[in-house]
């Protein structure tokens, strides 16, 4: 189980990924990480 500070962490990583992704499909990847990431964290779906 991932503590509050560690999934921000990830968060923050995955986000700057995204960021400086060169690629859509890496794009694409990274936005499909972080709303699956939402979903797990909160329930609701983005």
């Amino acid at each position: 189980m991932k503590t509050e500070s560690e999934v921000l962490e990830f968060r923050k990583d995955i986000e700057n990924r995204l960021v400086n992704s060169q690629s859509m499909d890496a794009m694409k990847y990274y936005q499909g990480v972080l709303r699956a990431l939402e979903w797990v964290v909160t329930g609701n779906d983005v």
